[in-house]
């Protein structure tokens, strides 16, 4: 067996241009070799290329292959090559290595952040700072991370998909048509007067559909925890969505059209029910 000849005692496996064997195919990955130009014993310790040394060697070496490609190597070298690979990969030293490497895992991966992107839920640090200055932004109280903005109809807060934002923003930015207001459900933005406003105009929807004033509609939904006051149902469990209903004629009362305490959150279904009474249906708009 032939030994390096750079003190490191280990098998030779390479031979260089100038006769000598060493461990590895280049002198400076042999552990001797190493420990010699460890820290202060470096040449180059403390040092550093000047810009100029940078360009001109930039320069030098432009087009130049490097020193290791290229090189041709007989048969025997490749199998020895091959052999002392497999041998080393069989030593219970790198067995052991490889054994206690670390695996990750989706739960246990440093960088897992719950898989919010493949599940189309955005992060309030990305995506907040893009809409925050037109839509009411906050983080989510059941996980911090998560972003939840308000509905631009009920006013009741929800998290949004990706998708959702990104079009918002798209739109915002001048990039995309309409407004791409973000909405909790398809039933809120059906119900939304400003919702489509460039295809149906005011005058060729219903009555039962004009706005009011959206602050005043969002409040009282809150107030009545987005339940039909009539019905007893929840959002999420009607068919339709809900409206905002004045007690009194806004009519008749204008000034205190404003006024939560004279509005009532009723589903579509029961606003239609209530002003299909007599003396309360939508031309005279008096419900006393």
């Amino acid at each position: 067996m032939k030994i390096c000849d750079y003190g490191c005692g280990r098998e030779a496996i390479y031979k260089f241009k100038n006769e000598k064997l060493c461990c590895s195919l280049h002198r400076l990955k042999c552990p001797a070799q190493k420990n010699l130009l460890k820290g202060e014993n470096n040449p180059f310790f403390g040092k550093s290329h000047s810009e100029e040394n940078k360009k001109k060697c930039g320069e030098s070496s432009k087009g130049k292959l490097p020193w290791n490609k290229g090189i041709p190597r007989t048969e025997e070298e490749k199998q020895k090559i091959s052999e002392k690979t497999t041998e080393a990969m069989k030593s219970l030293e790198v067995r052991e290595k490889l054994r206690r490497r670390p695996t990750f895992s989706k739960n246990n991966n440093p960088n897992w952040r719950g898989g919010y992107y493949s599940k189309g839920i955005p992060l309030y640090n990305t995506y907040a700072s893009t809409i925050n200055y037109a839509e009411d932004c906050r983080r989510s109280e059941e996980d911090k991370n998560v972003l939840e903005v308000k509905c631009a109809y009920c006013g009741c807060w929800f998290v949004p998909t990706i998708r959702q934002v990104y079009e918002r923003r798209r739109c915002l930015e001048g990039k995309n048509y309409g407004e791409q207001r973000i909405y909790c459900s398809d039933k809120c933005k059906l119900e939304c007067p400003i919702f489509h406003q460039i295809t149906y105009s005011k005058e060729e929807k219903p009555i039962s559909s004009r706005e009011v004033q959206p602050e005043l509609r969002q409040l009282r939904f809150k107030k009545d925890n987005y339940t039909c006051q009539k019905c007893k149902k929840y959002k999420d469990d009607l068919d339709c969505g809900l409206h905002c209903h004045h007690i009194e004629g806004i009519r008749w009362e204008p000034l205190e059209s404003a006024d939560i305490d004279k509005c009532i959150t009723f589903c579509k279904v029961c606003h239609k029910e209530a002003h299909s009474k007599e003396g309360c249906s939508y031309t005279d708009m008096r419900c006393n």
